[in-house]
């Protein structure tokens, strides 16, 4: 059975709101082997939302809808999807009641204007709103099941969950379920990871694997058709071994893993502290490492140091660097990652120093160009009394002073994740 999702509205058309609902609804259309083979975004008008549901009838067995049929003169889905199957609009009566209880319960005046949400085609089944006064319906048109929701996306998903997916799946037995995981990678080009898991690639392979970048981390994702779950688990179990054997200690994680959620739990399994210093990032590494529960098990403290004084005063970072090599140098970044390891008494340090845009570059040193350092234990048995060891990493970023930020976070985050692994 295939499927596709018509979302309807300016707001998303325009880009001013993320179409959340599409990704809602094909990830569970998928788990019951239900494939999306498309996905529509339409504006607010009768024609264009009529065209793009009749199209989409044409082509696939299902065909949901959402948005649009609020009581406001923009909201024309009902009337689209009418116009779609060349049916007319009819009074539910026993919703127009169910409605008109929900105002009263609320002590809110209900205006003429909102009857016209009681309005369905005709033949067509309610699909009961447990929350809003806009109710679902769904109806056919020639082979395809229509199917019409509310935009607002906590209605739509309690009514698609309760009330329109169990009579779906009743309707539509698929005798499969399609199931993805994804493995998540940093550090490592797409082209690279690509050069290494091609042959995994294949079209038409089952399961199917391919790659999705993000805010500089690649998803390796790897969705397999089988008759059950635990068929489709175990195929994916294989595929992620290989792929895992493949890329090594670029996978950090899976499915909705981060690189703060790597490194937590790193710290915490090994007993072991961090602290930060930062400069060009502005505690943005620290905000990760604290943003999960617990956080207070493995991290100390940091500083956010942008003047000289200020590294100099708090970090003990001697001042003859910021003349000999710059704020901006390999230099720096370790004189700090020491300095507040040594103030705070962490196992391991981070620093970053960098130039983030878009002013305050130079030929020399052009934005985008960032220090990270990272001091700790010399050998996995030593303390925080003992020898000592820094690296310093070099990164050329570019983008937006936003992006320039996040990807120093998160390679930061990730040299202390293979330091910990590395021991």
């Amino acid at each position: 059975m295939q499927a596709e999702i018509v979302s309807v509205g300016n707001e998303i058309l325009l880009g001013m709101i993320a179409d959340t609902n599409s990704a809602y609804l094909a990830a569970e259309l998928a788990s019951h082997g239900i494939a999306v083979i498309r996905q529509t975004a339409v504006g607010d008008d009768l024609n264009a939302i009529r065209d793009a549901v009749s199209a989409a009838a044409g082509r696939a067995d299902l065909v949901i809808v959402n948005g649009g049929i609020g009581p406001t003169v923009d909201d024309v889905t009902r009337q689209a999807a009418a116009a779609a199957g060349d049916l007319a609009l009819q009074m539910d009566d026993e919703w127009l009641a169910v409605m008109r209880a929900k105002f009263r319960s609320r002590d809110i005046r209900m205006s003429v204007g909102n009857e016209v949400q009681a309005l369905i085609p005709e033949n067509a089944t309610r699909i009961f709103n447990p929350t809003g006064t806009a109710a679902g319906f769904y109806f056919k048109i020639g082979g395809a099941e229509i199917a019409v929701f509310p935009g607002v996306p906590a209605e739509l998903k309690e009514m698609f969950q309760h009330e329109y997916l169990p009579g779906l799946l009743e309707r539509a037995v698929t005798g499969r379920v399609l199931i993805t995981r994804r493995l998540k990678c940093f550090g490592l080009a797409e082209s690279l990871i690509n050069e290494r898991i091609q042959h995994l690639m294949q079209t038409k392979r089952n399961p199917q694997v391919g790659l999705l970048a993000g805010g500089g981390v690649i998803s390796v994702k790897i969705t397999a058709s089988a008759p059950d779950e635990l068929a489709a688990l175990n195929m994916i179990d294989e595929v992620k071994r290989q792929v895992r054997e493949m890329l090594g200690k670029y996978v950090f994680g899976e499915d909705d893993d981060k690189l703060q959620t790597a490194v937590a739990g790193l710290l915490t399994q090994r007993g072991l502290t961090v602290c930060t210093a930062e400069s060009c990032t502005g505690g943005l590494i620290a905000q990760r490492l604290t943003e999960i529960s617990g956080s207070s098990k493995y991290f100390l403290g940091g500083a956010v140091t942008y003047s000289n004084e200020a590294k100099a005063d708090l970090l003990g970072v001697p001042e003859r660097l910021f003349a000999e090599a710059g704020a901006v140098s390999r230099e720096v970044a370790a004189a700090m990652a020491e300095g507040i390891r040594k103030r705070m008494g962490a196992d391991y340090a981070i620093s970053a120093t960098g130039i983030a845009g878009p002013t305050g570059g130079t030929p020399e040193k052009p934005v985008g160009l960032v220090y990270v350092g990272l001091c700790g234990p010399a050998s996995s048995a030593g303390s925080t009394t003992g020898p000592a060891s820094t690296d310093v990493k070099e990164l050329r970023l570019s983008g937006p002073r936003r992006q320039i930020r996040d990807r120093t976070a998160k390679h930061a985050l990730n040299m202390l994740r293979l330091r910990v692994v590395r021991g």
